[in-house]
């Protein structure tokens, strides 16, 4: 018997059930089984799930009640469908900084899990959840790893963010000891640069992973230098991106340096993962058995649009979120994927709504647009585009090592064409471009 199945018939279930008295490897189970459901059937199970949780939200969390009854609802009974949900006020992460208390529920306070996220434009945010949420949210992660080959026990290295700040030695070994349990071996993707790049191709050379699970960021960077210098590397069975949003040029890129299928996800840290690719690579499959996933549209649900991102956690009783905007925007799809998978699909991740640049006439510049259009300029190594006024915008750009003599005259041809020559463009040459203090890099970053 190798590792992984050992792992998951004795070590898993032992670790979990026996010595931590958790109801894990119950929640994976079901997870994985709610798989050969129907989607009339998930879709059954997610509306008995949101009635229960508007329930206890009317009854016990306190902004809910008020703010439904601002609207009009005198009853929860009156919630009595989705669209009928779906005209609820949205709750966004100034309501949650500013109604904290009142959207913790009293009977909870006491045993909630608190977490924190820096956030893409690096302001903390403070939420928490209970235990059964927790627990929920790790088998709906793994069944989606699962799906492509990263199950629980294979052997993977994760070039992903690590704990920062003075982190104690028994913390250091407390997590190494829980990572080399599951069979993981971690490499700080906030630690990888230019000088030590080719330390990180040696160690995934010398540990053979099964499966790689990273941020998609300096799996590019990665895959670059592996290409670059022509590097024979060994191939996983399957790669994992997230965090990230994952252009197609990027995925090409670095299927080519690993020669292995590389397979998107979609989540964010109030809820985890809210939806992943399949081995066709068609889209990603919602977690519809946890989440309800919409997308609003001058507040209006959307599908086969772009929209801003509306979740709520059907499991989260700790502080519930309700129709929450996370930030950022995705298109939803009608389509139903050939695999067998009954999850309904997301047909992309479409990126921050911060991270849409704004013109003057009225135009809006999708993220998306400026990676495949600097990709082309072999000069570039770096960029981040910035718009600090609606009638500019600033474009960083970090030179490869190579390059002396950058020409800027065909890159604002472009961003002419597409903002019809509304926008001043301003280049400037920079040394580097920090991430930001989750570890990720925004290609581009609006605040007006």
């Amino acid at each position: 018997m190798n590792y992984r199945k050992f792992f998951i018939k004795v070590l898993f279930p032992f670790y979990y059930t026996t010595l931590k008295k958790s109801n894990v490897v119950e929640k994976v189970t079901q997870a994985n089984q709610r798989l050969s459901w129907t989607q009339d059937e998930l879709k059954s199970y997610q509306w008995q799930q949101l009635t229960k949780l508007l329930h206890f939200c009317w009854h016990n969390v306190p902004y809910y009640k008020r703010v439904w009854q601002s609207v009009g609802i005198e009853s929860v009974e009156q919630i009595d469908s989705l669209e009928k949900f779906s005209t609820l006020p949205v709750l966004t992460k100034q309501d949650v900084m500013t109604y904290y208390d009142e959207l913790v529920p009293a009977c909870n306070k006491a045993t909630n899990i608190k977490k924190s996220t820096g956030g893409s434009t690096g302001q903390p945010f403070h939420f928490e959840l209970n235990m059964a949420s927790h627990e929920e949210r790790l088998a709906i992660a793994w069944r989606g790893y699962g799906e492509v080959g990263a199950d629980l026990g294979t052997k993977a290295v994760y070039l992903w963010g690590t704990s920062l700040g003075n982190v104690s030695a028994f913390r250091q070994l407390k997590e190494s000891l829980y990572h080399r349990f599951f069979n993981n071996y971690m490499l700080n993707s906030f630690e990888m640069n230019n000088s030590n790049i080719d330390e990180y191709v040696k160690r995934i050379n010398k540990i053979k992973p099964d499966a790689m699970v990273s941020y998609v960021n300096p799996l590019v960077e990665l895959a670059k230098y592996i290409i670059a210098n022509k590097i024979k590397m060994h191939q996983p069975n399957t790669i994992v991106t997230g965090a990230e949003a994952l252009y197609e040029h990027q995925r090409e890129l670095i299927e080519k340096a690993f020669n292995c299928p590389v397979h998107n996800t979609y989540g964010c840290r109030e809820v985890m993962l809210i939806s992943s690719e399949c081995k066709k690579q068609q889209g990603l499959h919602i977690n519809i058995d946890q989440l309800v996933v919409e997308t609003l549209v001058d507040g209006k649900s959307v599908v086969e649009e772009s929209g801003d991102i509306s979740i709520t956690d059907l499991t989260n009783y700790g502080m519930p979120l309700i129709r929450y905007l996370n930030g950022d925007c995705a298109t939803l799809s009608n389509d139903t994927c050939d695999c067998g998978n009954p999850l309904p699909m997301m047909n992309s991740v479409d990126g921050r709504k911060l991270d849409i640049i704004k013109c003057p006439n009225g135009q809006l510049l999708p993220g998306e647009l400026f990676p495949h259009m600097f990709k082309d300029f072999t000069w570039i190594a770096k960029f981040q585009v910035v718009q600090t006024e609606l009638e500019s915008i600033n474009v960083k750009i970090v030179l490869n090592a190579q390059s002396t003599s950058p020409d800027f005259e065909p890159i604002e041809k472009i961003i002419n064409k597409y903002s019809e020559g509304s926008l001043a463009i301003k280049f400037d040459i920079v040394d580097d471009i920090p991430l930001t203090p989750s570890g990720k890099r925004r290609v581009t970053v609006c605040k007006v």
